[in-house]
């Protein structure tokens, strides 16, 4: 099984890469608060990753594609990134010498809503999955199997969330440098509202 979860964290370190809600959100909670809140959101944010992907690895994709859950695991993305948005444009601007070190609960849940709404990572890892499936890689109805699985997928995404708060404190004080505190929440306000309106155009063209 060991094999099996080096493949699918790498797999998962992959493709969290592109810039993501969870990926911003690990950014601006380094920037203005501290890497402790910035990694205790990417432990929440990596969470969720073990019970879709073990959802999909049990063959959740055979759902009906218009049931009521998932119509509301589609619409609910919107109302949650306008929500980070409006939150992000009204923190406070960040002062580069000072760093506050709030409760963890708040990046911690905050990590586990962003990825918990995240529409992509059922079908992203059922296609995972059936393409394992069909190299014989993973052994369909083997609880074994689906565990190496799930939990590689978390692993692989806390893995790359981590490098980001890494990377993010290390350059935080020329980043800070470049943009003011009150520009960067803007900025990352501007983006999770930009993803809300993008989601939301998703649905509703798939829609008419």
């Amino acid at each position: 099984m060991l094999p099996l979860f080096l493949l699918v964290s790498a797999i998962s370190f992959a493709g969290s890469i592109h810039p993501g809600s969870v990926n911003l959100a690990v950014v601006q909670a380094t920037l203005s608060q501290s890497r402790r809140a910035g990694l205790w959101l990417a432990l929440g944010g990596s969470l969720p990753e073990v019970v879709y992907s073990a959802l999909a690895a049990g063959g959740l994709m055979l759902i009906p594609a218009d049931s009521r859950w998932w119509i509301v695991l589609i619409y609910l993305p919107i109302p949650v990134l306008l929500l980070a948005g409006v939150a992000s444009f009204r923190q406070k601007p960040l002062v580069l010498n000072q760093q506050t070190d709030s409760s963890t609960l708040a990046p911690f849940w905050k990590g586990v809503v962003l990825a918990g709404t995240n529409p992509q990572l059922i079908p992203f890892w059922s296609a995972v999955w059936l393409y394992l499936s069909s190299t014989r890689l993973v052994s369909v109805g083997d609880s074994a199997s689906q565990w190496a699985f799930a939990l590689g997928t978390s692993a692989g995404a806390f893995a790359l969330l981590v490098v980001v708060a890494f990377l993010t404190h290390w350059q935080r004080y020329r980043i800070v440098s470049y943009l003011n505190g009150r520009l960067l929440n803007q900025l990352a306000g501007g983006a999770f509202i930009g993803m809300a309106l993008w989601q939301a155009v998703k649905v509703f063209s798939n829609k008419f």
